[in-house]
């Protein structure tokens, strides 16, 4: 961690810079490699603070925007302007899911060959 006002950064509000070293371990071989990881903040707080803010943003990511992508496809999707109904269609039956402890891929291929099932899901029946 070490300060770095904007006129030093060139990005507006920024008053941190932060470096996050990791230990990362892949689980379908077991191979372990050092990796580090960058960030800017307009946030005064400590290292502890920053940590867990850090951290937050990966579970949500993880929790999220990984199945959105890895279950729904949404990165290989071209479709950008006029779809941000859809988007948030999937994001209101991702959190269902999730509220139910369903699977999400075995629900989603569900739901692909039996539509009326994801209409109960959001109905609520």
């Amino acid at each position: 961690m070490l300060p770095l006002p904007e006129a030093v950064s060139g990005w507006r509000g920024s008053q941190m810079a932060l470096r996050m070293r990791r230990r990362v371990v892949r689980k379908n071989t077991g191979e372990l490699r050092e990796e580090s990881a960058y960030a800017l903040t307009s946030l005064q707080a400590s290292a502890k603070q920053l940590y867990t803010l850090w951290r937050g943003h990966w579970e949500v990511e993880n929790r999220l925007h990984h199945k959105r992508d890895t279950v729904l496809g949404e990165d290989a999707c071209r479709s950008r302007k006029g779809a941000v109904g859809l988007m948030y269609l999937r994001d209101v039956i991702l959190s269902l899911l999730h509220l139910k402890k369903w699977p999400v891929l075995r629900s989603v291929r569900k739901f692909s060959a039996n539509p009326k099932a994801l209409l109960k899901l959001i109905r609520g029946l």
